[in-house]
C-alpha cells in the first residue's frame, strides 16, 4: 500500500464516518459542550463524562480504523496531559505520579510509561489525547514514530467534546500540560 492509497482511504473513511454516525450519538455530541458548562459537578466528574461520551463515539469510529490491541505505535508519540487527567489516572488506577516531575524534553519515539506488552495498561483511564487519536488509514503503516507527522491525514474530531475538554481544562486550578512521561515515567527508562 502506498502513502497516496493510505491518504485516499483515510479521506474516504473520514467521510463514511461522518455520514454514518448514528443520529443519537450525533445529537448527544452536539449538545455536550453546553451540558458540561451547565453541570454542577466537579471537574473530575466532568472529565469522566467527556471520557464516557468519547468511548461511545470512538467505539463507533473503530470500524474505520486498523487500530487494535497490540498495535502500539502511537504509544511512542508525545501525550500531553493536564493535572486533572493526572488526578483521574491516579484515582482510577491507584498509580501515583512521580514525586518530582521529569524535566521537559523531546518524548517522541519514547514509550509511554503505561505501555506493557504492546498494550495500554491504563486503557480505561487513558488521557484525552489518547482517546481522540484514531487512524482512518487502511493499515497502520503511517503510525510508526518514524513516519508519524510526515503526512497530513484527516482526523476524527468532535467539536463539542473538544470545547468541553478546553472548558474543564480552563476551569481547573492547574491548566498547564505536561507529557505523560514527565508525570509517570521513570528517568532511567527515558534515555
Amino acid at each position: 500500500m502506498t502513502i497516496e492509497n493510505e491518504k485516499t482511504v483515510a479521506t474516504r473513511n473520514s467521510e463514511k464516518l461522518r455520514e454514518s454516525l448514528p443520529k443519537n450519538l450525533s445529537e448527544k455530541e452536539s449538545k455536550f459542550f453546553q451540558q458540561i458548562v451547565n453541570a454542577k459537578t466537579s471537574p473530575l466528574k466532568k472529565l469522566e463524562s467527556i471520557y464516557n461520551l468519547m468511548d461511545d463515539l470512538y467505539n463507533f469510529a473503530s470500524r474505520f480504523t486498523p487500530c487494535k490491541k497490540g498495535c502500539s505505535s502511537c504509544c511512542y508519540y508525545p501525550v500531553s496531559i493536564s493535572e486533572l487527567e493526572i488526578s483521574y489516572i491516579e484515582k482510577v488506577t491507584k498509580v501515583k505520579k512521580n514525586k518530582a516531575q521529569i524535566a521537559p524534553r523531546e518524548f517522541h519515539g519514547l514509550p509511554c510509561p503505561f505501555l506493557q506488552n504492546n498494550a495500554c495498561s491504563i486503557y480505561s483511564a487513558r488521557p484525552f489525547a489518547c482517546r481522540k487519536h484514531i487512524a482512518l488509514t487502511p493499515t497502520n503503516m503511517l503510525c510508526t514514530p518514524e513516519l508519524a507527522n510526515t503526512v497530513s491525514l484527516p482526523k476524527v474530531k468532535f467539536s463539542n467534546i473538544e470545547l468541553a475538554y478546553a472548558h474543564i481544562h480552563a476551569e481547573s486550578s492547574s491548566p498547564n500540560l505536561v507529557d505523560i512521561r514527565q508525570a509517570f515515567g521513570k528517568e532511567n527508562s527515558l534515555r
